[in-house]
């Protein structure tokens, strides 16, 4: 599925920028093992002499799922994402973007703190009733979502700055080159098909398996973990009259907007209200309690142990901190806890024994891949398909394909079929081969040229800037060095 969107990015013109839009989209989810250590508690990974935080990755992985989800009408889960491994592609995508970045930097490209303040204060979502941009509702807004503004606008800068760098790689397309894409475009192949299943029974040979782990240990840690005695307060529950709820409102109400950035009423707010005072009035206890704690005046009152992945934490903080240090106050669920770290343990490789489980899914997952791929240079060499019919780049299943792929693997294979260069060859999915033969081409009429003529200079373009890019990152990643401490998933 995340081949056939990524392939379909070449005829739409899809930028996806950074916004705090972003801020309320896919909600924030563990993400797997992480690897951090003393040098690099706030990265999951490096590029030369920049730094991809935690905030930065789950930014961009919300940004990916929406689109993903908006492209699959709502219907894209966090399970396909982690099958489909979208963590992986949004660390990929901000190691490219470091990268751009870093070369930018060497080229001596710059962006001022004016052009930083004129994009921040364009930005809707920070304005005020009456359109102007105000600050304490832009302070508001970062701290709700545990934005500072000074990461936010660090990540103007970089989108800012990559504008720039994306200016200069957006070369001019000729007019031979419009003319032979828009021959790909509209090119028609007729072809012939056969559908080669996976195995679904693969036997698992303990020494191969072992080899597996040998291999890849390294994705294999136990979670860097810190052990902490916690005190937690809830709200009480006393009722807030009407006149106080009114007094606050009308002192906050910038603070309480919708999508589009007008301001509810106090009827629409009230819970939000009701909940915000309660907290502010919390916080002053949750102070107090925090000095108490500090003299030994009062005890905690649980131990907890939890991870970099547990996120509801205030991670940045706590990876800073050492064993005996006290953390202040931070919201936590519907009230405040204050935390002393006890005990940090350092993550490491797991036993063979310990990551068998995981280390058995991508040994299966391999071998199942190499048993079809196998099969299908087999069928290819004793080709026995059947003929499906004629088909360009953008058509759509017909009923002589059937059962024998969905819409979604069809699109998939057209896209394959014709950024190859091959007569006969097939496509790997997770489940099954296609392998196919390219029995005829022929040109669609050209009067079609001038209907999709914006969609082939589009994607002329941008598959010049694509391949400009691609080979500029290759140069690029011996010029900045990567350090990886994000493993990813492994499915």
């Amino acid at each position: 599925m995340l081949t056939w969107m990524q392939h379909h990015k070449k005829y739409l013109v899809i930028t996806i920028w950074i916004s705090v839009i972003a801020f309320v989209g896919a909600g924030f989810v563990g993400w797997g093992s992480y690897d951090f250590n003393t040098d690099r508690s706030n990265s999951i990974a490096k590029v030369g002499k920049e730094k991809i935080s935690y905030e930065e990755f789950n930014l961009k992985y919300s940004q990916l799922f929406n689109y993903y989800s908006q492209l699959n009408n709502g219907n894209y889960t966090q399970e396909q994402a982690k099958k489909d491994g979208l963590d992986t592609l949004a660390i990929n995508e901000l190691i490219q973007e470091k990268l751009l970045l870093s070369y930018a930097k060497t080229l001596g490209l710059e962006v001022s703190e004016e052009e930083v303040a004129y994009d921040l204060a364009h930005q809707k979502i920070f304005h005020n009733a009456s359109g102007v941009f105000d600050k304490k509702l832009y302070y508001s807004i970062l701290s709700r979502n545990n934005y500072t503004s000074k990461a936010y606008e660090k990540l103007i800068h970089d989108e800012l700055l990559l504008k720039k760098i994306n200016m200069i790689l957006n070369l001019q397309v000729k007019n031979e080159e419009l003319d032979m894409f828009g021959a790909s475009f509209l090119m028609q192949d007729r072809l012939k098909i056969q559908v080669i299943h996976a195995s679904n029974n693969i036997v698992i040979n303990e020494d191969e398996l072992k080899q597996t782990w040998e291999k890849n240990k390294e994705l294999y840690k136990t979670q860097k973990n810190y052990e902490l005695a916690t005190y937690f307060l809830k709200p009480n529950e006393e009722k807030i009259d009407d006149k106080e709820l009114q007094t606050y409102y009308d002192e906050n109400k910038n603070n309480y907007k919708d999508f589009s950035g007008k301001i509810l009423s106090l009827e629409q707010s009230k819970n939000q209200i009701i909940k915000d005072m309660k907290l502010a009035k919390l916080k002053l206890k949750a102070n107090e309690n925090y000095v108490a704690l500090r003299k030994n005046e009062l005890s905690f009152d649980q131990n907890i142990s939890i991870s970099d992945a547990d996120i509801y934490y205030p991670l940045e903080l706590i990876q800073k901190s050492k064993e005996g240090d006290f953390i202040k106050p931070f919201k936590f669920k519907d009230g405040y806890m204050i935390a002393k770290i006890v005990k940090i343990n350092p993550a490491q490789i797991m036993s063979f024994e310990q990551a068998k489980n995981e280390v058995k899914k991508l040994y299966i997952k391999e071998k199942t891949k190499s048993l079809l791929e196998e099969k299908a240079k087999l069928a290819l060499e004793n080709f026995q398909g059947i003929d499906i019919g004629t088909y360009s780049r953008d058509s759509t299943k017909t009923a002589k394909v059937g059962e024998m792929m969905n819409d979604t693997e069809f699109s998939e294979f057209l896209m394959q079929v014709f950024d190859s260069n091959k007569i006969k060859s097939y496509v790997l999915f997770d489940n099954k081969a296609v392998v196919y033969e390219i029995i005829e081409q022929t040109l669609e009429n050209k009067n079609k040229e001038e209907i999709y003529k914006i969609i082939i200079e589009q994607s002329a373009r941008q598959t010049k800037q694509s391949l400009l890019k691609e080979e500029l990152l290759k140069k690029l990643i011996e010029l900045y060095p990567i350090q990886r401490y994000y493993k990813g998933n492994t499915n």
